[in-house]
């Protein structure tokens, strides 16, 4: 979906769902929503059903699941568990029936490793237990049960030369895997979920998207593979920020606030940068960290059942 005052791509469900309902918050025609309130999290799964849906919500048939936790953030081993555990069940959710025990698993860690806000697919891949490897040519060096994963992070065109695409769709053709797992940093509508919130779709991704550089979608029609998608996000655009802002002020004095007017006042100061100013926290690092050791331990998890953390851990790259 776009955000059509400043046509933005809108990457995660859970924000495309508010928008269309926006202040009337009916449900929407063609999509399922169940909550799921834990201790430390909050779980809500996104089914599009229908076509109807996909229009309305501007993504995929499919299942979109979004687990929120203002302290993922933050290196609390409570929250940790309780959300890598979240994960293992809707990657199970996810895949479905569609993964065997010795299949091969391809991990794709997308974005810029030169950016830290963009290094969450890099350094995904980084903390990820990879194993393929192994069986070929030191099978006794693998604990029992563990299937083949291999991993990529292929860059972006601006350092690689290579689009993302071709260089994924070029392995997917020679090592035939029977599932591909992408993770790539989002662009969030709202700053409080910097951090806060994790998606996992079974829709693919579209790498880009919520930065205005879109680039060839990683979808299982365009690759032959199923694909999960997993995010978190670490940028808003500047707009989105500097809109809320003004509306604020306003309502704070008692202002009228016109949005046509603030629209075109921010797109005025931004056009310098083509309405692409990204805006990420000074402790991007921290969360970065934090956030992709979660997500590569969730994965882990459902992909490696049975073998403990501490196993995982020691096939990480």
């Amino acid at each position: 979906m776009i955000n059509r005052e400043f046509n933005i791509y809108i990457d995660m469900a859970i924000e495309a769902r508010d928008l269309v309902r926006g202040a009337s918050d009916q449900e929407i025609s063609g999509v399922k929503e169940d909550i799921k309130q834990l201790k430390n999290i909050k779980i809500t799964t996104i089914t599009i059903l229908d076509q109807n849906g996909a229009e309305k919500l501007g993504r995929p048939i499919g299942t979109y699941v979004t687990i929120e936790s203002p302290p993922l953030k933050i290196n609390d081993p409570y929250v940790r568990d309780e959300i890598v555990e979240a994960m293992e069940e809707s990657m199970h959710t996810l895949i479905g029936e569609k993964l065997k025990p010795q299949d091969t698993v391809l991990l794709v860690g997308l974005g810029n490793w030169r950016a830290t806000a963009d290094a969450l697919g890099p350094r995904f891949i980084e903390y990820s237990p990879i194993t393929r490897h192994y069986h070929s040519y030191a099978p006794d060096a693998l604990v029992e049960g563990m299937r083949p994963t291999c991993g990529i992070a292929p860059g972006v065109l601006g350092i690689t030369g290579l689009e993302t695409f071709d260089v994924i769709k070029g392995i997917v053709e020679k090592v035939q895997p029977a599932l591909l797992v992408a993770v790539d940093a989002l662009a969030a509508q709202d700053v409080k979920r910097i951090g806060t919130s994790i998606q996992m779709c079974n829709t693919g991704i579209q790498p880009g998207s919520g930065v205005g550089n879109t680039r060839h979608a990683i979808t299982e029609q365009e690759l032959g593979v199923p694909v999960i998608a997993i995010g978190c996000p670490t940028i808003v655009n500047a707009a989105i920020i500097a809109n809320e802002a003004v509306k604020k002020f306003c309502y704070n004095i008692g202002a009228p606030f016109n949005e046509t007017t603030s629209f075109d006042a921010i797109k005025e100061i931004l056009s310098p940068f083509g309405g692409s100013l990204g805006v990420t926290p000074k402790e991007i690092d921290e969360i970065i960290e934090n956030t992709t050791r979660i997500i590569s331990m969730g994965v882990a998890r459902s992909l490696f059942p049975g073998i403990s953390e501490e196993q995982l851990l020691l096939y990480a790259t």
